[in-house]
């Protein structure tokens, strides 16, 4: 099966936010790699997660690789990942609180 192609525009948009953390740096090959297989699962458990967050749009994923974290949308039509946003635990928007 053909590979998918990640949209270079987008993931280099991505990374700015992990520019500073070069742990999370270092995962970046990792998400490729494993994305450009297979976007929609992974076999190690929770690695690969579709997200249910209002402020994505649907068929949004998760990449989940301490501590890196990036929110993707997988384009079936075209097979090519957009990467919408990266960052580690503390710090990815989809799961900040609000705080009250």
């Amino acid at each position: 099966m053909d590979k998918w192609i990640i949209d270079k525009k987008s993931a280099t948009e991505a990374k700015v936010s992990i520019t500073s953390d070069t742990r999370a740096l270092k995962k970046w090959s990792s998400f490729e790699r494993d994305v450009s297989d297979n976007p929609f699962y992974h076999p190690k458990h929770k690695r690969i997660k579709k997200l249910k967050v209002p402020s994505y749009p649907t068929g949004t994923y998760r990449y989940k690789k301490e501590p890196l974290r990036v929110v993707y949308y997988p384009d079936k039509k075209k097979r090519v990942v957009f990467p919408l946003e990266a960052g580690t635990a503390t710090d990815i928007p989809y799961k900040k609180r609000s705080s009250k």
